[in-house]
């Protein structure tokens, strides 16, 4: 089967939402010139694709309407490239979890459609073989991130950041909601809850284990939504975070931005989505009812997995473990060749901004803040596992 080049097939993908979603976009946060032949090519693919999602409102809409879920979903959240994929991708390897499929992300208003068979190539040709920013293995029936299905909905996610760089502050509004106008907040449950029934019907109506780290910042608005939720959160150490964080929008702006970007806006990006979602979640965690919700680093998780995992179950009160255990381990055997990014140290600059911008994880995860010269400052907090 061929394929779209990576660096396509995630413009396809953004392009294949609502056209109106588009050219709003577009008049709100405008485009630089020399990046006319992505406009055209995102207005192209969500005009061409407007028969498909007319298609599934006709023939599904009502089948979706009517989707109940069978237990209130479980949310892995934790700020984009703190492990959230390796933990999600993991826990959905126990076939008592349904979860959000890539296919549905691919055409996110129309995912229905591909049970048509003349039409479910469709799927294998938009979808690249792995993740640009980090090589993971991607294939239509894999787990995927739900937000990019909300992308391609609305106008009202922060992952619109990737084609808009220089928005990140109007955008950064979207991850909770907060700022948000009562109409916005209301279009987005319904949109939401739209994605998440899409996805039980996709895994045959299975309990949900949904990764989303934009709801890292959301979580009074999804227990209103579903006050049984569980919630998954991992964190990841701050300067190794940053690096990933850089190289993922260093990636994506490359070949997705409709706006100019440079060192100083990209650096400043990140630094101020996980200062937004990781603050935000700290002030909103102790919403969370006792036994709903676990915590876990992604340093712990790589080193035993296998006891993280099991813990988890244990403090969320999700049975299966054991019966879990082969797939698993099954999982885990299939890593044992990938690679992690390996990227340079963060410059001085770069620490001094971190330091002063995300000081709040240090404190409240106790890694180890160090100095512009990379030497450690004194802890200011026992490590996280101490708290258990």
């Amino acid at each position: 089967m061929v394929q779209l080049r990576p660096s396509c097939s995630f413009l396809a993908t953004l392009a294949s939402g609502s056209f109106v979603v588009r050219v709003r976009l577009l008049w709100k946060y405008g485009f630089d010139w020399e990046h006319l032949l992505r406009v055209l090519l995102v207005v192209f693919f969500s005009f061409v694709t407007v028969p498909l999602r007319m298609l599934e409102r006709l023939l599904f809409s009502r089948r979706i309407r009517a989707e109940k879920f069978a237990k209130p979903p479980v949310f892995i959240i934790g700020h984009w490239r703190s492990g959230t994929t390796f933990c999600h991708m993991l826990l959905c390897s126990d076939p008592q979890w349904g979860f959000v499929p890539c296919y549905q992300v691919v055409g996110s208003q129309f995912s229905e459609v591909f049970e048509i068979p003349v039409l479910n190539k469709l799927t294998q040709l938009l979808m690249p073989a792995t993740r640009m920013f980090d090589n993971v293995a991607l294939s239509p029936g894999s787990p995927q991130e739900d937000e990019l299905c909300i992308t391609g909905r609305l106008a009202y996610s922060p992952l619109h950041y990737f084609c808009f760089p220089k928005a990140v502050d109007d955008l950064l509004r979207y991850a909770s909601f907060k700022d948000a106008t009562p109409s916005e907040v209301e279009r987005f449950r319904a949109a939401y809850h739209t994605v998440l029934q899409k996805a039980s019907i996709a895994s045959d109506h299975r309990p949900l284990m949904i990764k989303n780290p934009a709801n890292t910042a959301r979580v009074p608005l999804l227990l209103k939504m579903y006050p049984g939720a569980k919630f998954i959160h991992i964190c990841r150490e701050p300067y190794d975070l940053f690096r990933s964080i850089y190289h993922m929008h260093d990636v994506m702006t490359t070949f997705c931005s409709l706006h100019t970007v440079t060192h100083e806006l990209l650096s400043n990006g990140a630094i101020k989505f996980f200062k937004a979602v990781g603050t935000q979640y700290l002030a909103d965690r102790a919403q969370i009812p006792k036994g709903q919700l676990s915590e876990v680093q992604f340093e712990d998780l790589r080193k035993d997995p296998l006891t993280e995992v099991k813990r988890i179950y244990a403090e969320l009160g999700i049975d299966g473990y054991e019966a879990a255990l082969p797939h698993f381990k099954q999982f885990l055997s299939e890593q044992t060749e990938y690679k992690q990014n390996l990227f340079q140290p963060c410059e001085p600059e770069t620490i001094r901004a971190i330091n002063a911008n995300w000081r709040f994880a240090f404190d409240e995860w106790g890694y180890t803040m160090r100095n512009e010269d990379g030497t450690p400052v004194t802890p200011t907090k026992q490590n996280v596992n101490s708290k258990r």
